[in-house]
């Protein structure tokens, strides 16, 4: 069905100053207590022996959740104790009175003298010597005064033509979260009115179906909510939880959430600050969860005498501690110091046992009864998700549909009422439609096109342990490059063999060997102190293996690509002893790049909605799974990482087609930790060319395989100064703008730190600046239109849901396309079409509503989705911020949403234009993917 409006998941914020909601005393952290706290006991860590994983910040957060979960009028915030920061927030609609200082004194006194006796005991029991000394804390401590605490009226003053102040991020979402528990707001999901269901419909959720009078009728479900201590925003679950009970009498309980934001938006010609709202879901774990390598996390539920319907969960986690080395005395244990914290504040003798909670978390989730015989409430929630141990997969689906948001957020917008109104919906503008190319084309190289991108003569490696993998790979290389190569003809172990394949457009110098001891764990010597050093003394010797099994390029190679068999993250002793990036590393110096592909796997089996979920089966893998894979990799090493791309063959909208533009994609790479770096980029693409260009600094235009060797063994400084940074970009743009159209694409939240030119305060309409104060002169952007985009993370663009002419109580779904804001004239929206791999869930479906649908049988029948997974589809903010005076803005918008399907090596779009998708890629080349800076592509590959 085609939808032609989109409606998202925000609202207006209106002034509500005159509320009592909107009073509130704010107080920061005093600088008196928090400067000799860093000075002489929450430092970094540089005692011999002191691991790095071990540095130490004030740990505000237990604090503030300890404070949090006592004094349920009390928001809190700032966890760093920065100067400026609000810190702690008292709402003031009760009465005038200041909070007691006193109280909070004794609160920071108790949770930071428990938190550091906790990282004490933690240290001891792993061998190392105490890593705080309490002592010097006390000392401090007992300087604290009641006096030291300044607080300051407050009143929330923001709406239409008023900027959102610091503290208004934060204040605004908890006060409304706080207002919706405290007036008992609510959900009802179904039709309270009789209607029939289908006959003899077996599926059902936590209240099912009923029988009046002899007709089955739709039940109707209400959902009721509490806050969470969330990090960012005000979160609200629905408690307490459904339960889904499978055939097998097996319990499945899961909650919705609701996450709550202020978010704002530029080149407005009013300031509107907005109310994002993001439905999702919590599913909470059943049975005997365990993770050795990551801690999971736990929701504590109100332990104080003083909770009200406002008390949020707070938010713990628990990990297994392995204990000394060689000794036998790991246990489960709390892993952060709010539960330490709690228990030095209060006698609270219920909170629960770590060990008893990841054996039985279902035990603690439910009510029961308590040994005296009494009605005992829900402790602990283990929030569910993949890889938390055998036998705890969970049937409920992932996801929320687009008919249970708009459920949601249609009965939320009447509860603000006051307080916001819903945003105006966006309109669809007519774009030229793409074919979608099947697998096989994808992998179909064009030969030039690669000649164009790695040059005249290649030479692709096969590094394999297993023949399956090996002839999986050599089929997917014959399909790909049309090679006339059989891997039937391979004998029955991998051997070493190579062979030169002489193509009209190329030639291919093909390698296959075992991969012998590279894929191997790390031998990482313990003895070692720093992890710095232990890792790079692992690395090193790993590194000398490739270049030796590898060698240099012989005469007149071009580009080299290697494909090595090789476990995943989870398949190594732990991320030290994980050689990928060693092997990444020693392939770069012989000026290779390298792809891994994982060996032959056993998918352990789901639990489904008709399953017992507590057996241990396995299933192998199909033989459909692993070619499919074999060809993803072979794809990504040749395609992606040559560079290739595959333009449009109709840019522009309906109206206003585009053509001859060449396109310019500005990233910073970012990493932090003990190897920080922060390192800009640019990858371009022009017409006629089958692939991108790519310029670092201090280099030329470079193919993106160049790009990826230098940068896996950059040599220079990784950390760059926002002015170099800002010079750099500022030159990429004199560089590539020569008079022709030029589209420029930008990501917010990639690029402001290094450009604050480019944050929602300081953008200018058709001004191009990287610096406030120094804008590009415009002589030297003939023909430059600027797109900033926007993505979902930090909540910055909104959920949503789609609906026809007719409106969304006839029909909702998800539609893919360009949108038009009806308020911003260089405003759009993208989003994506349903990808092949999304989960089958309807998006007219429902947790706890029936809808009509296909059974296998291919029969209209009444269905409820709780079993399935359901796809979420981003949406991207576009907003054209420089174009020419007689331009189509939509147009140029459009540009920068059919950039997103020029993936040679992907169907479906990427969340991002392709140079910038190729940019991201391209980082992880220089640094570990999981120290980046995340960038949720839900809907890339």
């Amino acid at each position: 069905m085609r939808y032609d409006f989109l409606q998202p998941l925000s609202l207006v914020l209106q002034s509500f100053a005159d509320h009592d909601l909107a009073k509130y005393w704010t107080c920061e952290f005093p600088a008196k207590w928090a400067q000799p706290l860093r000075e002489q006991v929450f430092r970094p860590a540089t005692a011999e022996g002191e691991a790095e994983e071990e540095k130490r910040a004030i740990p505000l957060w237990a604090v503030n959740s300890a404070i949090a979960a006592l004094m349920p009028q009390v928001l809190t915030h700032d966890a760093r104790a920065r100067r400026g920061e609000m810190w702690l927030a008292w709402s003031a609609n009760a009465d005038e009175k200041a909070p007691d200082r006193a109280l909070l004194v004794e609160f920071v006194k108790g949770g930071l003298m428990a938190a550091a006796q906790y990282r004490n005991d933690l240290a001891q029991r792993r061998g190392r010597p105490p890593v705080i000394n309490t002592a010097v804390l006390a000392g401090i401590l007992d300087t604290f005064s009641g006096r030291d605490l300044t607080f300051t009226r407050k009143t929330l003053d923001l709406g239409p033509g008023t900027d959102p102040q610091s503290a208004d991020y934060t204040l605004v979402p908890h006060a409304l979260a706080t207002h919706l528990c405290l007036t008992d707001w609510h959900v009802v999901h179904g039709d309270p009115e009789t209607e029939a269901a289908a006959e003899g419909s077996t599926d059902g959720a936590d209240g099912g179906t009923d029988v009046q009078d002899g007709v089955t009728v739709r039940a109707v479900h209400t959902t009721r909510w509490r806050r969470t201590a969330a990090r960012d925003g005000a979160e609200l679950v629905s408690w307490p939880p459904y339960v889904y009970e499978s055939k097998g009498k097996v319990r499945y309980p899961w909650s919705y959430t609701l996450r709550l934001s202020v978010q704002t938006r530029s080149l407005e010609d009013t300031v509107q600050p907005r109310l994002h709202v993001r439905v999702g879901m919590r599913r909470w774990a059943r049975y005997n969860v365990f993770d050795p390598k990551r801690a999971v996390g736990v929701h504590l539920f109100s332990p104080s005498p003083w909770a009200d319907a406002s008390s949020p969960f707070g938010l713990a986690s628990m990990a297994w501690h392995s204990g000394p080395a060689g000794k036998k005395q790991g246990f489960m244990g709390w892993a952060d110091d709010l539960v330490p914290t709690l228990k030095r504040l209060g006698s609270f003798d219920f909170l629960p046992d770590p060990a008893k909670l990841a054996r039985d978390p279902l035990g603690f989730l439910e009510p029961g009864t308590s040994d005296d015989g009494l009605r005992r409430e829900p402790i602990a929630g283990v929030p569910y998700r993949p890889g938390l141990g055998k036998n705890t997969g969970h049937a409920v689906g992932d996801g929320v549909s687009a008919k249970d948001k708009w459920r949601i957020f249609s009965q939320l917008a009447p509860a603000l009422e006051g307080f916001a109104t819903v945003d105006e919906p966006h309109v669809r503008v007519p774009i030229p439609t793409r074919t979608r190319l099947s697998a096989e084309e994808l992998l179909r190289i064009d030969r030039s096109a690669l000649a164009a991108a790695a040059g005249p003569r290649i030479e692709i490696v096969l590094w394999c342990d297993t023949t399956t993998m090996r002839d999986e790979a050599l089929s997917a290389l014959a399909l790909a490059l049309d090679l006339p190569l059989d891997s039937a003809e391979q004998p029955g172990q991998v051997q070493a063999w190579q062979q030169t394949y002489t193509l009209p457009e190329l030639e291919v110098l093909l390698r296959v060997e075992p991969v012998s001891a590279i894929a191997d764990d790390l031998e990482v010597n313990e003895k070692i102190k720093r992890r710095t050093d232990r890792l790079k003394d692992a690395g090193i010797g790993r590194q000398v293996q490739v270049r030796s099994q590898l060698g240099q390029p012989a005469p007149g190679v071009t580009s080299r690509f290697v494909l090595v068999e090789m476990r995943g993250a989870d398949g190594f002793t732990s991320a030290d002893h994980d050689p990928k990036m060693a092997v990444r590393a020693g392939a770069a110096g012989c000026n290779a790049v390298t792809q891994n592909l994982r060996p032959p796997s056993a998918a352990a089996a789901e639990a489904g909605p008709g399953d017992e979920g507590d057996g241990e089966g396995t299933e192998t893998e199909s033989a459909k799974s692993q070619r499919e894979r074999t060809r993803r990799a072979i794809g990504d090493l040749l395609i992606r990482q040559s560079g290739l791309i595959r333009h449009p063959n109709r840019q522009g909208t309906t109206e206003h087609e585009l053509t001859d533009v060449a396109c310019l994609g500005l990233w910073v790479v970012r990493r932090t930790g003990d190897f920080k770096a922060v390192m800009p980029l640019a990858v371009a693409s022009v017409p006629d060319r089958p692939h991108v260009m790519v310029r670092l600094p201090h280099s030329g235009w470079l193919t993106y395989h160049q790009a990826s060797v230098l940068l896996a063994a950059w040599p220079s400084t990784r950390t760059f100064e926002k002015p170099d940074i800002q010079h750099f970009f500022a030159d990429c743009v004199a560089e590539s703008c020569d008079g022709g159209d030029l589209a420029l694409f930008t990501l917010a939240q990639n690029i402001r730190t290094a450009c604050p030119a480019l944050t929602n305060p300081n953008l200018v309409a058709d001004r191009l600046a990287f610096h406030p104060d120094r804008p590009v002169e415009t002589g030297r952007y003939k023909g430059l239109r600027h797109i900033r985009l926007r993505t979902n993370v930090r909540d910055e663009s909104a959920q949503h849901f789609a609906y026809g002419a007719k409106g969304p109580q006839e029909r909702v779904g998800v539609g893919g396309g360009l949108w038009a804001s009806g308020d911003n004239d260089r405003l759009f929206f993208a989003t994506a079409d349903k990808p092949n791999t999304a989960g089958p869930g309807s998006p007219g479906g429902s947790r706890l509503e029936w809808h009509e649908g296909k059974n296998r049988d291919k029969e209209i029948v009444q269905k409820i989705d709780v079993c399935k997974d359901v796809w979420n589809p981003q949406l991207l903010e576009l907003l054209v911020a420089v174009k020419q005076s007689d331009d189509p803005a939509a147009a140029w918008a459009a540009l920068a949403h059919q950039r997103r399907s020029a993936a040679a090596h992907f169907a479906d779009p990427v969340t991002l234009p392709i140079e910038l998708h190729m940019a991201y890629k391209l980082g992880s080349v220089l640094l570990p993917s999981h120290q980046l800076e995340p960038i949720d592509q839900p809907e890339s590959s």
